[in-house]
């Protein structure tokens, strides 16, 4: 968080050298990879079912802009999704089904690049506060949440400016963990969970 903060600071001198300054609202989707670990206990196996899980997002955006380069802070909330297979290994329950997972956050990426006419081009940082985490696991394994309170990663993409509208599209990686174990049925269980997403998005600066 103190790169965040660092990045702030800097941000915010460059909106007094006379930039000029856009600020909107902005939406939209997110395609997710959870990459995680199998989870084995006692009696159950549980491992990611698939990729491509869509959630959406929506917040706001400060633009500042000079000389060709600008600096974006953003602030919105994310909710992803994740599907996971979960299998019964005690021949007590079902065979095998597939549970949601969906975790809600306040993401705050600072972003730094290129404009080049109508077209953008940048990179930088996103801290993310988890504020929910809502599972299925839960009524079938036991499961409790353990996930970190934040994360930290990294945002780059391209963009392109139509008059008032923006249109975004990005990759999010991660450079920590979402979580490093979990709880289920009174175990734990170590657990390297992480989040991958493509996040498109539509703005309107006002």
């Amino acid at each position: 968080m103190k790169r965040m903060i660092l990045i702030s600071s800097l941000a915010i001198i460059f909106v007094n050298l006379s930039a000029q300054i856009d600020f909107g609202i902005k939406g939209g989707l997110n395609i997710s990879n959870v990459k995680a670990s199998e989870v084995l206990t006692d009696d159950y196996r549980i491992n990611p079912a698939a990729s491509g899980n869509l959630g959406y997002h929506v917040g706001g955006f400060l633009r500042a802009s000079l000389v060709g380069i600008f600096i974006q802070p953003e602030l919105y909330f994310s909710s992803i999704s994740s599907e996971y297979k979960v299998e019964d290994i005690s021949g007590a329950g079902t065979a095998q089904q597939l549970v949601k997972q969906k975790i809600g956050r306040m993401d705050i990426p600072v972003l730094v690049g290129a404009k080049l006419g109508t077209f953008r081009l940048g990179l930088g940082p996103v801290g993310s506060i988890i504020i929910s985490d809502q599972s299925d696991l839960t009524d079938i394994t036991g499961y409790e949440t353990t996930l970190k309170s934040a994360t930290f990663g990294y945002q780059l993409g391209a963009g392109a400016d139509i008059w008032k509208i923006s249109i975004d599209l990005r990759y999010e990686g991660n450079l920590t963990k979402l979580g490093d174990h979990i709880d289920i049925g009174g175990q734990t269980v170590n657990f390297d969970s992480r989040v991958r997403q493509i996040i498109i998005s539509l703005g309107i600066s006002f």
